[in-house]
């Protein structure tokens, strides 16, 4: 159907404008240049430390670095492919590593597993019930999760007294955060079975697809029988599993559970990434193999311009600029398709 109209269109509103060589160029380039530009700057970075930057365990490195980020990233795009923003990540992932190890120390859980598992149930459910406060509640995404993030904040801070989990965590939890499949580290292994798994659900399954066209057009996704509420309650779930998961690896990683700030170094940096996904391969849309290009650059940035020893300030107005540039640059495809 779809190919019968674009091909009887012609002949009714006429010929077609030709497309210039300016938008040619535009189109491979948003479609192209974050990749270009990943691999510009790992060559710079190669050539000025070859001796430290261009090695396999400096890129292992990398992708340690950038395992937890690209998590809670990828989890983050589920619900911008519809839209929302989750300004609730940040809390939710501190919530993640902080309970789990407060389970585990204090002998409420004996098992790692049945740990993680009930947290990601945990996180399932606060993400729910942010997509009902969204959905059906009418509340802008965007005040809806930082209020919740708020709360979660709060109660983190209230249960654990401001006071760190400091011992009585077991290996089999460290593991998670600590262990290596091989030579690489088990933390890109979760970020390895995350992207795969979400890039799964979105791209070749009917909810996926849902989700796409909701973000496109949520009025018409109603209007041709798409329950749009509900979508709200999956994508929220799965960035606060995510977030929450996210955070357990961090606390796995360090070997204590802080009670606050784990977060809050992951949240500009996951929408950074994301808003730079939405800018390579299909401009103006999130997706998942968009979103760990981003990761990737941003963790190359990082990693680069700690060897070659800049301050830490220019690295965070860095990665803003990224930031910046990445949102004008969705922005701008965007209008320029409508």
């Amino acid at each position: 159907m779809t190919s019968t109209a674009s091909v009887s269109e012609p002949q009714v509103a006429g010929p077609r404008r030709q497309t210039s060589a300016s938008d040619r160029l535009i189109d491979v380039a948003s479609r192209y240049g974050t990749i270009v530009s990943l691999v510009v700057c790992v060559l710079i970075f190669s050539a000025l430390r070859p001796d430290v930057f261009a090695t396999t365990q400096n890129f292992l490195n990398i992708l340690n670095q950038v395992s937890i980020l690209g998590i809670i990233a990828l989890g983050l795009t589920v619900a911008l492919v519809q839209g929302l923003f989750d300004l609730s990540l940040a809390s939710m992932a501190t919530l993640g590593g902080f309970m789990v190890t407060k389970w585990l120390a204090e002998g409420t859980i004996s098992s790692p597993v049945l740990a993680v598992v009930l947290m990601l149930l945990v996180a399932l459910v606060i993400g729910c019930l942010n997509g009902i406060v969204v959905a059906y509640g009418g509340v802008s995404a965007f005040i809806a999760t930082l209020a919740v993030g708020s709360i979660l904040t709060g109660v983190v801070l209230g249960i654990s007294k401001s006071a760190t989990i400091l011992s009585g965590i077991p290996d089999g939890f460290l593991v998670m955060g600590q262990g290596k499949v091989g030579p690489v580290p088990a933390p890109v292994v979760f970020l390895a079975i995350v992207a795969v798994l979400l890039y799964v659900f979105l791209e070749q399954t009917q909810v996926g697809r849902h989700m796409y066209a909701i973000g496109g057009n949520a009025e018409t996704a109603r209007l041709s029988g798409i329950a749009v509420k509900r979508y709200a309650l999956i994508a929220l779930g799965i960035s606060a599993m995510c977030a929450a998961l996210g955070g357990m690896i961090v606390a796995a990683n360090l070997g204590v559970g802080r009670p606050q700030g784990v977060g809050d170094t992951y949240l500009l940096d996951s929408f950074a990434a994301a808003f730079i996904g939405a800018s390579t391969l299909r401009p103006g849309r999130f997706h998942i193999i968009g979103t760990v290009i981003g990761v990737l650059l941003i963790g190359v940035i990082n990693n680069g311009l700690s060897i070659m020893g800049v301050e830490t300030f220019w690295q965070y107005a860095v990665r803003g600029m990224i930031l910046l540039l990445a949102v004008f640059g969705a922005s701008f495809l965007v209008a320029r398709r409508r």
